[in-house]
């Protein structure tokens, strides 16, 4: 088993050194420079040191631990986000303790209790839905599509894609655009993000919803066909936001099939940038959520309400950008 003693070793520092860093031991006789402090981690990661959990709580110091509330039945994109946030947290020398909640505030308000009685050092929360009592908790910061108002968050600036793809469907002088999206804005942040970003950027546009469909391919593909007989075609819909990546995919299919050229005729955008986007053709275009930097920004603020909570209360907008690929015509024209 390695011990904290071992580390100090490899990182040549002293063992004072390695445990500020490594178990949270704060003392104001030693002082660690940013550059040993890197040195100390690589060691620890080389060497695959985990530090006593127990304790380091029962000797009041930092756990380095993050608690994270998930929902489990949420988009795709959101386990990208925790794959980044576990980055960015390991590269802090913080560890992940992860509970899963969906739609059900009471049992996120029991996880999250939960977390802390493990003792985490803060809990990073999801904000489609939100326990109240959650709000008034001083170690808790919220990750989604939109700030919550008076509350650390950390939220991808939707409008700046958004802006990127309205300005190329003007530069291929489409007549009329469409956001796609699902009906349920009143459970969804993203949902709302997505329509409040749309109507900014692209007032003259219109916005079509389609209902849930319960993550059915099947479905998903029959209300897809609906929408262009009943929408796009009749209404000569030629440019079109998808509420994701696979909408877009889908849409795409179906626009062909139906011989209609990409982007000849039609203009597609998706949105989360999903790994299939480049290996089909047409390669997608696609907004992308900009996901090492919100992983960056959530560990930034978990760590700002940890060592400094007495600083105001902020916001982290990580901007987006749209990626361009085969479903929009060359961004020069």
């Amino acid at each position: 088993m390695v011990r904290l003693k071992d580390v100090a070793e490899r990182a040549g520092v002293s063992l004072g050194a390695a445990s500020v860093v490594l178990s949270g031991g704060r003392t104001k006789s030693i002082r660690v420079s940013a550059e040993k402090r890197e040195r100390i981690l690589a060691a620890a990661r080389e060497m695959n040191y985990i530090p006593n959990f127990s304790a380091q709580m029962l000797c009041g110091f930092s756990s380095h631990t993050l608690g994270v509330l998930i929902d489990s039945e949420d988009a795709f994109v959101r386990f990208r986000q925790l794959a980044a946030i576990e980055r960015e947290a390991d590269r802090r020398g913080y560890r992940l303790l992860i509970a899963e909640t969906h739609e059900n505030p009471d049992k996120q308000l029991r996880n999250c209790r939960t977390l802390f009685q493990y003792g985490v050092d803060a809990v990073i929360c999801h904000a489609n839905s939100i326990e109240s009592e959650l709000l008034s908790q001083e170690k808790i910061i919220f990750y989604g599509a939109e700030p919550l108002p008076g509350l650390p968050t950390v939220y991808n600036d939707l409008r700046m894609g958004y802006a990127e793809a309205a300005a190329q469907f003007r530069r291929e002088r489409r007549r009329k655009t469409a956001l796609l999206i699902g009906e349920q804005e009143q459970k969804y942040d993203a949902l709302r993000a997505r329509r409040k970003a749309f109507r900014e950027v692209c007032p003259e546009g219109v916005i079509c919803t389609i209902p849930d469909q319960g993550n059915d391919p099947g479905t998903l593909r029959r209300l897809l066909c609906e929408f262009v007989e009943r929408r796009m075609i009749p209404e000569c819909v030629d440019s079109v936001i998808a509420q994701n990546d696979l909408w877009a995919m889908t849409l795409t299919d179906e626009l062909l099939r139906r011989g209609k050229r990409i982007p000849g005729e039609i203009s597609l955008v998706g949105q989360d940038n999903s790994e299939f986007c480049g290996c089909r053709s047409p390669a997608l275009s696609t907004i992308d959520p900009n996901l090492e930097a919100f992983g960056r920004a959530v560990v930034e603020l978990a760590l700002e309400r940890i060592l400094h909570p007495e600083t105001p209360i902020r916001s982290i907008a990580v901007p987006t950008k749209l990626i361009f690929r085969e479903t929009t015509q060359n961004k020069e024209i």
